[in-house]
């Protein structure tokens, strides 16, 4: 961050990531706190692409997108295609879930966006499917 100009680049993340996801100051002071990576995005290239690609294929309202991010600040900096949808995919599928159960799953359990399915999940499942 040292080498990024506060007002061309970091407040205007910042006010970017506050007003469209409608923060209060403590709320995004938070996030930066626990994703402190968000300073140097660009919101316009990575930040909104994830959001709103995220928003789209989970029929999320724009609470319940915000909620999920102040769960789970980390997807912010994930990409959407090469990450998120794929976990997503792999659990819907695994899981036999339709696109509804999906959703009210991740809104129950925002942080198995950061879970790898083959490494932790589908074990994790498996072995509860076996105990029963």
């Amino acid at each position: 961050i040292i080498g990024c100009s506060f007002d061309n680049n970091i407040k205007t993340t910042l006010d970017a990531v506050k007003n469209y996801l409608k923060l209060s100051d403590d709320e995004l002071r938070k996030i930066v706190l626990r994703l402190p990576s968000i300073i140097g995005s660009n919101f316009d290239k990575n930040i909104k692409s994830t959001l709103d690609s995220m928003q789209i294929y989970l029929n999320l309202s724009n609470d319940e997108l915000r909620k999920i991010v102040l769960r789970l600040p980390g997807i912010i900096g994930k990409s959407f295609d090469d990450n998120i949808k794929l976990n997503l995919d792999a659990v819907q599928n695994y899981l036999k879930l339709s696109d509804d159960e999906l959703r009210n799953v991740l809104l129950r359990l925002p942080s198995i966006i950061g879970y790898n399915f083959d490494d932790n999940i589908k074990p994790t499942l498996d072995a509860v499917r076996n105990y029963l």
